[in-house]
């Protein structure tokens, strides 16, 4: 996750493309209330220039737990998105930005386990 951020953070066209699979997906859920990608994005050079023109310098970007594994906090303008990975054989295979501000109200809570 840490290098992922790294390399979106500083424009690392090169790095990104290393760390993720050629047949990498990304799947952005705006939930119709922020701007986010509306069908899947496909291809890890399509991503990759993507997350590297995005002009995230300015970002704070930080690793937070969700769903019980490691994932992205990412804040910029006033807008929050958490982005999870799936890692398979050493390489992303799927990216899940969620910038729904509906499912991002306890991000940064910790959770209540209970029966």
């Amino acid at each position: 996750m840490e290098r992922f951020l790294a390399a979106v953070r500083n424009g690392q066209l090169q790095e990104l493309l290393e760390i993720m699979a050629p047949d990498v997906v990304m799947i952005a859920d705006g939930g119709g209330l922020v701007q986010a990608a509306r069908a899947p994005i496909y291809g890890a050079e399509r991503i990759a220039q993507l997350l590297a023109n995005a002009d995230l310098a300015a970002t704070e970007m930080t690793t937070v737990w969700l769903n019980g594994a490691p994932a992205g906090r990412i804040e910029a303008n006033g807008h929050l998105t958490a982005v999870s990975l799936v890692v398979e054989h050493g390489r992303i295979t799927r990216i899940y930005a969620i910038a729904n501000p509906q499912k991002l109200t306890r991000l940064d809570e910790p959770a209540e386990l209970a029966r």
